[in-house]
């Protein structure tokens, strides 16, 4: 069989609505057309709403909404990650019980750059390749660890609620592309064996109160964030603060949480537009944040323009690193990697593609002061304003299962299709096609047997079946088939596979040989 005999078969008997219409050669060709186009305007109607129904399941699969049944939350104050800033104490106590006390002091300047570095390389530039000082060539990472403070040299005091605990227990490294951090309840921070690395600060109706009181030796920038997030180059101003000495700071802070139904995570990362913390394919850091795929992201760039990273990059390896003239390519290129710009914007920066984190809470200090003291510190206190009274909530609106009645639907409405009629389509033009062609290789091989192709019809007993010639074309007439006179005449009692069945007589006398007549198919 043919293919357009098994299309011309499969419009016939099709659970399509119309297509059989279309296929009947008995109707006029005025209603053939007529079914034809309606059936194509049914077709393309229903490809429209299928089309309508997979973008608004792709675009607008998540609705947020507002919950306000806030007397059963319990709220997680926020990470606290604190970052010390440019020491230079430690720097000239460092270069001097490295290189000696008669060292050039330019010296001083550029183990700072490297040990605090975030794209600034002037003194490296300056004094690093003329030979008049004696600059280090490689180890950058081990030597910034040496220079940075440890956390027992960062913190003097730390309290919940009034209650001290042991800093650096809780307080544990972080390591940041900005240098290494200790961080109060980060999930990316790093675990030490023996050390309770959690600790739960929580508020609701029943211990509204939560604060934390941080006093620091040394002058540090105080990063707020989630607890997955972790300080990066492009951290919001609003959400760090400079602890300097002599200065209390007290902070007031409204938290703004986001929960998601479990429907959510059946969703894809396209569809809810942000991932979770386990959709984590970055090298960087173990958990999935925004802020960790802009890292990851600065990462590549500057290798992809410079041939490696900086020292500080999290997680890099040792033949990443760069050398000095790695660092000064950092430099030259420092607008490309540091500032962020959107996918259409033609100004010089870092364009990232990165979805935010689908649990990450938002922020916002509602109030703030600050006095002096009289010792040489820096004191810190960050505590909740109130809490929250609203909360957001992702629901799923357009599921799997919408989409596939919305599309049944459609099709079902516009064309008379199910499942099966589908399967009808390979059926036809798979299966039966080739079964097809294995009856009609039989046909032949029967008709190349007998010696003679038989082009007419032979009696057989009382009753015969007429085939036609291909092609040929005749009137669908019985005296077509009129035997000799005197003979019973045949009956046309109808057809079979396109064949025309006549039925003999049944009279007495003998039944000779009757010649078909050639006819039009149907």
């Amino acid at each position: 069989m043919g293919i357009f005999s098994s299309f011309k078969d499969f419009l016939n008997n099709t659970s399509f609505h119309g297509l059989r219409f279309v296929a009947q050669e008995e109707r006029h060709w005025s209603e053939r057309v007529f079914w034809l186009v309606v059936c194509m305007v049914s077709w393309g109607a229903s490809a429209k709403l299928m089309m309508a129904s997979w973008e608004a399941f792709q675009n607008n699969a998540i609705s947020f909404v507002v919950e306000s049944t806030y007397l059963d939350w319990d709220t997680t104050f926020p990470t606290i990650s604190v970052c010390e800033e440019d020491n230079m104490e430690r720097v000239y106590f460092m270069s001097a019980k490295i290189y000696g006390e008669d060292h050039d002091f330019n010296l001083d300047e550029v183990l700072k750059e490297i040990s605090y570095f975030r794209g600034s390389a002037y003194y490296i530039k300056e004094f690093c390749f003329d030979g008049h000082v004696n600059c280090p060539k490689s180890g950058f990472t081990a030597l910034a660890r040496k220079i940075r403070s440890g956390c027992p040299d960062i913190f003097v005091d730390c309290k919940v609620n009034n209650v001290a605990f042991n800093c650096c227990d809780h307080f544990l490294p972080l390591d940041t592309e900005i240098g290494t951090c200790f961080a109060l309840n980060s999930q990316q921070g790093v675990r030490l064996r023996g050390k309770k690395d959690k600790l739960p600060i929580l508020a609701n109706r029943r211990a509204p109160k939560a604060a934390v009181y941080l006093e620091l030796r040394v002058q540090s920038n105080v990063h707020i964030h989630s607890p997955e997030d972790v300080p990066f180059l492009n951290s919001l101003s609003s959400e760090v603060f400079v602890a300097a000495p002599l200065i209390h700071k007290r902070f007031g802070i409204a938290v703004r949480e986001i929960e998601n139904e479990p429907g959510v995570r059946d969703t894809s990362t396209v569809q809810r537009k942000c991932r979770f913390l386990d959709e984590n394919d970055l090298s960087v850091y173990r958990y999935y944040s925004y802020s960790a795929c802009i890292t990851q992201c600065r990462k590549e760039a500057q290798i992809k323009q410079c041939g490696c990273t900086t020292h500080l990059m999290p997680n890099a390896k040792e033949d990443e690193i760069c050398t000095l003239e790695g660092l000064m390519c950092l430099y030259t290129h420092y607008t490309n990697f540091s500032v962020l710009k959107t996918s259409w914007s033609r100004k010089e920066g870092l364009y990232c593609n990165c979805v935010p984190s689908c649990t990450e809470p938002e922020y916002n200090i509602v109030t703030q002061e600050s006095f002096g003291i009289s010792h040489n510190t820096s004191r810190i206190e960050l505590m909740l304003d109130r809490l929250p009274s609203e909360r957001y909530k992702r629901n799923v609106v357009r599921g799997r299962l919408d989409m596939v009645v919305s599309m049944g639907g459609a099709a079902g409405l516009f064309v008379g299709a199910s499942l099966l009629s589908f399967v009808e389509l390979l059926y036809y033009f798979s299966l039966r096609m080739c079964r097809g062609s294995k009856d009609t290789g039989e046909d032949d091989d029967d008709n190349s047997s007998g010696g003679k192709k038989k082009d007419s019809a032979s009696v057989r007993g009382s009753a015969f079946t007429t085939t036609a010639k291909q092609g040929a074309v005749a009137p669908l007439a019985v005296g077509n088939f009129l035997p000799p006179a005197g003979q019973p005449r045949p009956g046309l009692i109808g057809h079979y596979n396109n064949n025309l069945v006549l039925q003999g007589g049944g009279g007495g006398g003998a039944q000779p040989g009757l010649d078909a007549g050639y006819y039009s198919r149907f």
